[in-house]
């Protein structure tokens, strides 16, 4: 199964909360497992009221002897109840010391266990900065989910690291934007595939532009642990973009698209 890894650059366009909502509505046969990879530390042990351990800390450490990837991973997961979804995840400690320590267990040679083929593998990379430890994550990933708001200041910042982005691979990079911009998708997609062509001379396929989210308090309260969803919550207007992104990604991890809403969830 593939590796999918979702970051930002500027920000807080809700990285977390879309980890989470893509594995929510990725096909049962994927064995989605969503892994806190943030180098600043993990939010969702507080956030999900989950324990301290199992962590990233011990899938690291059960990556140097463990016989298979899906070992290592049994070893580090826990499992969240989100609206009624039971989700595999991989919490990180607070502090993103231990983080950062981690990470180069789970992406050096000869250790694949973010590129297990049994499952897909969805990674919260947190903020990308210039020399981050995510960087060999991304390289390994399938694709690269980066999320902006269409607004002025970060699609600058985004601009400015498509270079090195770009550069990870063909058709792997996607961008999505999150809810609160001021521009429409084919506006920005517009203006970065002019910067990819003519300012890094690289093919105008290599970025393609997702979204918008919509504004939706509701569902990122179910994913954040603060409101317990009702019965159709599968229904509300950012489950429903997740499903509609899970579709679009899929050619590009070889998997089905996300499941269709029951008919009684469309209203």
């Amino acid at each position: 199964m593939p590796l999918v890894a979702v970051t930002y650059v500027k920000g807080r366009p809700g990285a977390t909360t879309t980890a989470l909502g893509l594995a929510a509505v990725a096909p049962a046969q994927t064995r989605p497992v969503v892994l806190e990879c943030d180098p600043a530390g993990g939010d969702l042990m507080r956030r999900l009221d989950l324990a301290a351990t199992p962590s990233l800390v011990d899938l690291a450490a059960a990556a140097r002897g463990a016989t298979t990837a899906e070992a290592a991973i049994v070893a580090g997961r826990q499992t969240a109840m989100l609206g009624g979804e039971l989700v595999p995840v991989v919490v990180a400690p607070a502090g993103g010391a231990q983080t950062r320590a981690a990470l180069p267990e789970l992406t050096g040679t000869g250790r694949p266990v973010l590129t297990t083929p049994e499952r897909l593998v969805i990674a919260d990379c947190g903020r990308l900065a210039p020399g981050s430890v995510v960087w060999p994550l991304l390289r390994l990933a399938d694709v690269v989910l980066v999320m902006a708001r269409a607004r002025p200041d970060e699609l600058a910042h985004l601009r400015e690291a498509l270079g090195e982005l770009v550069d990870l691979g063909t058709d792997r990079l996607a961008v999505l934007l999150a809810a609160g911009g001021l521009y429409p998708v084919a506006d920005v997609a517009e203006v970065l595939t002019k910067h990819v062509v003519e300012d890094l001379a690289r093919d105008p396929g290599s970025v393609s532009v997702l979204g918008p989210l919509p504004e939706d308090r509701k569902t990122a309260a179910v994913l954040g642990g603060d409101l317990i969803a009702g019965r159709r919550w599968r229904r509300l207007p950012l489950m429903r973009a997740y499903a509609d992104v899970f579709t679009d990604l899929a050619p590009q991890l070889s998997v089905a698209p996300a499941e269709p809403l029951p008919k009684e969830a469309l209203g």
